[in-house]
């Protein structure tokens, strides 16, 4: 059932592809411009701003597995972190009501399992309209994603090589994070962009100890307690190099208060989240580093709150921090060395864009940096992690990639058991 799914999907996209083919003009600039990006989205997603046509249809799909793992602590409470199955399918559709004026919207289904002990089926949306008012001045307003770290505006599966999203950017920063609100972007020069987002926050009552406020994020139509702000500044005034540093400042506590003492008090939850991180592409090569650094506020009534909701309280960590380096090359052009590649093309595979990319990345994250004193006695489920990753990418087609990867996983929790996670995972992901 699930292979004849996957192979839907995949003939579904190849006729989008094609259809979308035959309305486009066949020069190699027009085709080169499907796959641009606009600030904030990824690939697939930003199709409809560079378009001949009033709409677009775009996508991304990716089928995630790992047939085999070491010790597997579902005490996370968060499914997609320890699955053993992923079926991900996203379409996006455009529409330009007039040409400073672009309606973007995304349906995406996510169908996650653990063997055969539990399941889950999840529907995400995106909907949001950009004003292009000037090149220094645009603006963003609706359930859009967060303009923060790496993979969140990078987060179709051939933008980065690991089958998962790296702990670092799953942890501290929960990706794929989208919000209601308001964003202003533009460029300040030739080498300088920034954005400036106001959204309505996450909901400290959902947040778990070993997943910090990755489960904070919700889809919310009441009317935000508070407002939280979203700035980035990114360079690239040098060749094949990009910069960028964006926060996340906001209170998550959205109205709720506990009893203490026989008094309501305010549960704030103050959230300052840093990060950062440097993009550098050299001849076949590709490097990436991130880093990030946070602090939650309220953490003993965010305990309180969560005993009070659920029975159990959460620990949550005061500060958290994380950061990885990752390396790739494509080792394709050395193996064709003075080797003529025939051309040859479909949805399927293109022998001038196929790519057999190499890669390894060091993870190092924590969220329990520091802990409030009065919450240290009680247990908490801890993510203190050292990771290394090495796998191999194929792509097939520009938009089409294989995966699979080894990971070394170190947990130095001490309040639980030491152990090592051997993981093994293979994936498929394209985009139309």
């Amino acid at each position: 059932m699930r292979s004849k799914l996957l192979l839907v999907i995949l003939l579904y996209a190849s006729y989008l592809h094609a259809q979308g083919e035959k309305k486009l003009d066949s020069t190699q600039v027009t085709d080169s411009q499907k796959y641009q990006q606009q600030p904030g989205l990824a690939l697939a997603a930003s199709k409809i701003f560079f378009s001949d046509k009033r709409y677009s249809i775009s996508g991304f799909g990716e089928f995630n597995f790992v047939p085999s793992q070491g010790e597997v602590d579902t005490s996370i409470g968060d499914l997609e972190l320890y699955y053993s199955g992923l079926y991900r399918y996203a379409t996006f559709f455009g529409y330009r009501l007039t040409d400073k004026l672009i309606w973007n919207s995304e349906i995406q289904f996510e169908y996650i399992h653990y063997k055969n002990e539990e399941s889950h089926l999840e529907f995400v949306f995106e909907a949001f309209i950009d004003y292009l008012y000037k090149d220094y001045l645009k603006a963003r307003i609706g359930f859009y994603p967060l303009t923060i770290g790496y993979v969140n505006n990078n987060d179709e599966p051939i933008m980065f090589y690991s089958v998962n999203r790296s702990d670092v950017e799953r942890l501290i920063v929960p990706s794929t994070w989208i919000e209601f609100g308001i964003m202003l972007y533009g460029n300040l020069s030739p080498d300088w962009s920034y954005a400036l987002g106001f959204s309505q926050g996450l909901n400290s009552q959902h947040f778990l100890g070993s997943t910090w406020i990755r489960q904070g994020r919700e889809i919310r139509f009441d009317t935000p307690k508070s407002i939280s702000i979203n700035p980035q500044i990114n360079y690239s005034g040098i060749n094949n190099l990009v910069l960028s540093a964006s926060g996340y400042f906001g209170a998550s506590g959205q109205g709720a208060t506990i009893n203490s003492n026989n008094q309501q008090e305010d549960i704030k939850g103050n959230i300052k989240l840093g990060t950062a991180f440097a993009k550098y592409d050299w001849r076949n090569f590709r490097f990436v580093s991130v880093g990030t650094y946070g602090q939650l506020s309220d953490t003993d009534k965010i305990y309180t709150q969560t005993v009070d909701d659920t029975g159990y309280g959460q620990v949550l960590g005061k500060d958290v921090y994380g950061y990885l380096f990752e390396l790739g090359c494509d080792i394709l052009p050395y193996l064709r060395k003075n080797k003529t590649v025939r051309p040859g093309s479909s949805f399927f595979h293109n022998n001038q864009e196929m790519k057999l990319s190499l890669f390894s990345r060091y993870e190092r994250l924590n969220t329990h940096y520091k802990i409030s004193p009065n919450l240290e006695q009680f247990p908490r489920a801890e993510n203190n992690l050292s990771i290394w990753t090495f796998g191999i990418n194929f792509n097939t087609t520009e938009h089409i990639v294989l995966k699979a990867n080894y990971q070394h996983r170190t947990n130095f929790n001490l309040t639980g058991p030491n152990h090592i996670n051997h993981t093994f995972e293979a994936g498929l992901g394209f985009i139309f």
